[in-house]
């Protein structure tokens, strides 16, 4: 039953994931963890410190430090346009 109520929540190997600090980071930590495994920046999550990111998640895995954040499935009203991080 567990499994069923984490299912939504496992992130895709590949695509938007939501980066989420564990251990008292904040959303520029999360980005530097998440441009150091080569993801992109889409926006603000709605978790304190999280951010919406779209790239492979066992690159930015191993970008990450030890118990730094956990990657989880991005909630798709998470994903809208209204949060996107403009790149220059």
């Amino acid at each position: 039953m567990t499994a069923l109520i984490a299912l939504p929540m496992w992130p895709p190997a590949a695509g938007k994931l939501l980066l989420v600090p564990i251990t008292g980071g904040n959303a520029n930590d999360m980005a530097r963890i998440a441009v150091a495994g080569g993801a992109a920046l889409v926006g603000a999550g709605p978790l304190p410190g999280s951010l919406v990111i779209a790239g492979d998640r066992a690159m930015v895995m191993r970008a990450t430090p030890p118990f730094a954040a956990v990657a989880i499935a991005a909630p798709a009203v998470a994903c809208g346009s209204q949060n996107r991080v403009e790149r220059t």
